[in-house]
């Protein structure tokens, strides 16, 4: 049986190309899929690092892990799944994905290879893929532990930043600013709840912070901070550009914290006075070790899908007007180049695989 996929090439360009696709060993499932939906932080960082390094030795890879379809094999020593099934799975953009439901939560250094859930009845599958990009923002979300009252500034303001927007407020943040250079995410920011926006290709990003978020008291008898008024007091950095990491510490209050959920990598020089002197926390979060609930965090990467779709049911969290382009397969290539040039013109992108 023949399949397709979008496949990313030595030279930064994505193809579509045909397979063969495997048949399920005896514990494996082998679900055809439907949709998939593009993480475009990791998927285009990897494009660009390709295009920035000519010549390189690269291989051909698939790209995205949040694939919806049913479960279309099931291997002869698989129980609890059956073909048919309405599921999630770790897939790549293609057809076809093969899933070892059994190793579950055995190998966490691959997790796609093995994520396995089954989709709720009441939510389509577009609404119902927001639950993986949706569960990256929440746990910065819970890693900020944002109190009512406080302060947030989200950078970035593509899908996992406007999730983010979405989740401070919801947490009793204010107030929470958005912040990007497109200015269509800015107005999408303010209708789903940011209190202020900021355009950071016009207005300086630290005075504009600090502007929105003014300390109202002063401790009596404590020595005043380097920046005495305002900062915001968290910051989530939602963004593939990892050259504003120093201005999130400029931009922070006193013991602000740093949450950096962007597909970022490579080196950058902060100034460790910021750091030591205003007593910051600058935070990772990537979900290392989330696949399963632990009894210090119960927040695993299936329970926070859960809350996502949750959230959704009732209309806490909006994810339609997050939903740039939901197009066939064949279309991919040329979204691939677009969003490779810059934000402008898509935001969320989805692909269609039923035809195929």
């Amino acid at each position: 049986m023949e399949g397709k996929r979008a496949v990313l090439q030595a030279d930064g360009s994505v193809k579509i190309e045909t397979y063969e696709v495997p048949r399920p060993k005896p514990d494996q499932v082998l679900v055809r899929i439907r949709v998939t939906q593009v993480s475009a932080g990791s998927e285009v960082n990897g494009i660009r690092s390709r295009r920035g390094a000519p010549g390189g030795n690269f291989p051909s890879v698939g790209m995205g892990y949040t694939a919806l379809g049913t479960v279309a094999e099931v291997g002869s020593e698989v129980t609890g799944w059956q073909v048919g099934d309405r599921v999630l799975c770790g897939g790549n953009h293609g057809t076809h994905w093969l899933v070892t439901p059994g190793l579950a939560y055995a190998a966490e250094g691959i997790p796609q290879q093995f994520m396995l859930e089954r989709l709720p009845d009441d939510l389509d599958d577009v609404p119902a893929a927001f639950c993986v990009l949706g569960d990256i923002a929440l746990h910065g979300i819970r890693r900020a532990q944002i109190q009512i009252g406080e302060s947030v500034a989200v950078h970035g303001q593509g899908v996992i930043g406007l999730l983010a927007v979405q989740l401070a407020r919801i947490s009793g943040a204010y107030p929470v600013i958005g912040l990007d250079m497109v200015p269509a995410r800015l107005e999408l920011a303010k209708s789903l709840g940011a209190s202020h926006v900021v355009n950071v290709a016009e207005r300086d990003v630290v005075s504009a912070i600090r502007d929105l978020t003014q300390t109202p008291f002063r401790f009596r008898g404590a020595l005043p901070g380097l920046a005495p008024d305002g900062g915001a007091d968290v910051q989530i950095h939602a963004t593939s550009y990892i050259g504003n990491y120093p201005t999130l510490l400029k931009a922070a209050a006193d013991r602000g914290r740093i949450v950096l959920i962007g597909a970022t990598a490579g080196q950058v020089t902060i100034e460790s006075h910021e750091l030591l002197r205003r007593e910051l926390k600058v935070m990772g979060s990537y979900e290392t070790g989330m696949s399963e609930p632990h009894p210090y965090w119960p927040w695993s990467r299936p329970r926070n899908h859960h809350v996502i779709w949750d959230l959704i049911r009732r209309g806490a969290l909006q994810v339609d007007p997050l939903v740039s382009h939901l197009v066939d397969y064949r279309e991919a290539p040329a979204l691939y180049e677009q969003m490779a040039q810059g934000g402008e013109g898509w935001l969320g992108v989805m692909f269609r695989w039923d035809d195929a």
